[in-house]
C-alpha cells in the first residue's frame, strides 16, 4: 500500500452570474498521487456546490488546475515552482540537473512544457533524466512527446528512461504493446528489463508468450522482472526452475536479482531461501537477502528472523514487527528452541517485549498468565 502524500490543488473556475469573472480555490489533501489528490479536491468543490443553495452554478476551468507535493525546503507556491522550472534554459547543467530533480519531487505537470525543452540537450544523461522527471509528475497528455523520442539507432538510457515513462503515463486504451514488443529485443538490457516492468504495470494481455522465453535471457534484471511479472498469470514450475537456477548461479548478481524477486513475490519456500541466502559470503547479495527477510511479515517468519539476526540493530526492525503481532505471536516463540545462543537470548527478549506489552494493555492478570505460559511453556 502506497503511503499518502500532502498536495495542494487550485481549482480555476468561473460562475454562471458572472461568467467574465474568474476565481480560483485551494485545497491542502492526503493522497497517494496526483489523480487520487485531484479527485479529491473535486469532490470537496462538488460537495459545497451541492450545499449552497444559489441559483448560479460554478464551472470548473479544467486547463488551469496546478496540483503539486508539498514538501519541506521545497516551492510552495505556483511562482515559485514557475521560477524553477525557468531554471530549465540554464547554461549550466548542474543546475538544470537539481531543477529536474526538483520538479520529480514537486510532481506539478504545470512545468512539462520547459522540461520538454530539455529533450533538445546536447547531455543525453539529462535528456533521459527529463524524460524520467516528466514519468514522475505522471500527467499522461505527455506521452507523446516522450514517445517522439525513442528511434533506432538512439542513445540507449534516453531509451530506457522512454520506456519506463510510458509505463507510468499509459492508460488502458493506449496502443503500446507493439511499442514495447519491440522494446523487449533491444540490444540494451535496461531498455529491455524495462519493458517488461512497463508490461507488468499495464496488465497487458496474452504476455506469457512474450516473456517466457526472456527466462533465459542474458541480464540479471531481466531474467527476475520476467519472473515477477507472470508469477500471478503462469504456471510456476517453470518460473522456480528459473529462479533455482539463478539463486546457485556463480554470477552474485545473477544470486542478488533472486534475492529480488524473493522480497517481491510471495513464492513458496522463500523465507528459507532468503535465510540461506543471508549467510552469503558476498555482502551485497548477504546485505541484500537479509534486509529483504527483515521486510517480510507474518507470524511464521518468526523462528527465520531469531535465526538469522545478528546485532540489535537488526533485532529492532523484528521486535517492532513482533509488537504489532502481540499475544499472536507468543505460542511461536514459545515453541521456538534456537540452533544458537545469540537465537535463544534474542527469543528471550521478545519474550521481555511481549510480557511489557500486554502488562501496559491488559494489566497484570493477563501479564501473570503470560508470565505462566513462558515458565511452563505452555500455548
Amino acid at each position: 500500500m502506497q503511503a499518502a502524500k500532502t498536495y495542494k490543488v487550485i481549482i480555476p473556475y468561473s460562475e454562471s452570474a458572472n461568467p467574465r469573472k474568474k476565481f480560483k480555490i485551494e485545497y491542502t489533501v492526503a493522497a497517494v498521487d496526483r489523480e487520487s489528490a485531484l479527485k479529491k479536491a473535486e469532490r470537496e468543490f462538488d460537495s459545497y456546490a451541492d450545499y449552497n443553495s444559489a441559483s448560479w452554478v460554478r464551472s470548473i476551468e479544467r486547463e488551469g488546475i496546478r496540483i503539486w507535493k508539498l514538501l519541506p525546503d521545497m516551492p510552495q507556491t505556483p511562482e515559485h515552482i514557475d521560477e524553477l522550472a525557468k531554471r530549465l534554459d540554464s547554461d549550466d547543467e548542474d543546475i538544470v540537473y537539481n531543477s529536474l530533480k526538483a520538479l520529480g519531487e514537486i510532481e506539478d505537470s504545470a512545468a512539462s512544457s520547459q522540461i520538454i525543452g530539455v529533450f533538445r540537450h546536447k547531455n543525453s544523461e539529462l535528456v533521459a533524466l527529463a524524460v524520467e522527471t516528466l514519468g514522475r509528475i505522471g500527467d499522461p497528455s505527455n506521452l507523446g512527446a516522450i514517445r517522439n523520442l525513442y528511434k533506432p539507432g538512439g542513445n540507449p538510457r534516453v531509451k530506457a528512461s522512454v520506456v519506463a515513462a510510458m509505463g507510468r503515463l499509459a492508460l488502458p486504451d493506449d496502443d503500446i504493446v507493439g511499442f514495447l514488443t519491440r522494446a523487449l529485443q533491444e540490444e540494451d538490457s535496461r531498455v529491455r528489463a524495462n519493458a517488461i516492468e512497463a508490461i507488468e504495470k499495464l496488465d497487458l494481455p496474452d504476455v506469457a508468450r512474450l516473456l517466457l522465453p526472456m527466462l533465459s535471457d542474458e541480464d540479471n534484471r531481466v531474467r527476475a522482472n520476467v519472473i515477477k511479472a507472470l508469477w500471478n498469470k503462469e504456471d510456476h514450475d517453470q518460473l522456480l526452475e528459473a529462479l533455482k537456477i539463478m539463486a546457485s548461479d556463480d554470477n552474485p548478481w545473477m544470486k542478488t536479482s533472486a534475492v529480488f524477486v524473493l522480497d517481491k513475490v510471495n513464492i513458496p519456500g522463500r523465507l528459507e531461501l532468503l535465510a540461506d541466502m543471508a549467510a552469503e559470503a558476498h555482502p551485497k547479495i548477504r546485505q541484500n537477502a537479509r534486509d529483504a527477510l527483515f521486510r517480510q511479515t507474518g507470524i511464521e517468519c518468526i523462528p527465520w528472523w531469531l535465526e538469522t539476526v545478528e546485532n540489535d540493530e537488526e533485532f529492532a526492525k523484528i521486535a517492532d514487527k513482533v509488537a504489532r503481532m502481540g499475544e499472536k505471536a507468543l505460542s511461536t516463540i514459545l515453541a521456538f528452541q534456537g540452533q544458537s545462543e545469540t537465537s535463544r537470548r534474542y527469543a528471550a527478549l521478545l519474550l521481555d517485549l511481549l510480557e511489557q506489552q500486554v502488562l501496559r494493555s491488559s494489566g497484570w492478570i493477563s501479564w501473570l498468565k503470560t508470565k505462566q505460559k513462558r515458565l511452563f511453556k505452555t500455548t
